[in-house]
């Protein structure tokens, strides 16, 4: 009855309603912006701008490639490092829900429906309440140190902790040497 009321509540207060969503930009821009990459003064627009959502696993398992490189590339006696991340679903959003209790005599049901806001450019939205991380099915990481079992089991380590996925599922090699 708590949600339903604060859900209420927002729907009535606009202002409360823009808090929220302007907090929500800030927080998927948190996730989605690399810390390495400056944005162009030239083309940010701070009054109008959107986030973009990663729309595709292969767009997902690349960014995470990447950012999986770079950080196993400073482990000491990596070396240079090759990364593949695979993973099954390219996340989930979840959306606030209006939910309608009957009671009747014989029988109950219950009636839902996701609630829908009006952005400051006028579109209709759902109200995401939280996104949930796509699900890491298995890494492979190749590195110059790959032979090293201490190397192994570092990369390991950082991997399993990372991604909270069990060892199992990680694998680290050694590189050929061209």
């Amino acid at each position: 009855m708590e949600i339903q009321k604060f859900i209420d509540k927002i729907r009535q207060d606009k202002k409360l309603m823009i808090v929220l969503f302007v907090g929500f930009i800030g927080v998927m821009m948190l996730v989605f912006m690399s810390p390495d990459s400056e944005p162009n003064p030239s083309t940010e627009k701070p009054e109008t701008q959107t986030v973009s959502v990663i729309s595709s696993t292969s767009d997902i398992e690349k960014m995470l490639e990447k950012k999986l490189e770079n950080i196993i590339s400073q482990v000491k006696g990596a070396g240079k490092v090759n990364a593949v991340v695979t993973v099954g679903s390219s996340g989930e959003y979840v959306y606030a829900e209006n939910r309608k209790k009957e009671n009747d005599s014989d029988s109950m049901s219950e009636d839902s429906e996701i609630v829908i806001y009006e952005s400051q450019n006028g579109t209709d939205a759902g109200l995401v309440i939280s996104i949930k991380s796509p699900e890491i099915i298995g890494v492979a990481i190749v590195c110059e140190g790959g032979e090293s079992s201490v190397v192994k089991a570092e990369i390991t380590k950082l991997v399993t902790s990372l991604f909270g996925i069990g060892s199992d599922r990680v694998y680290v090699g050694n590189k050929a040497v061209n």
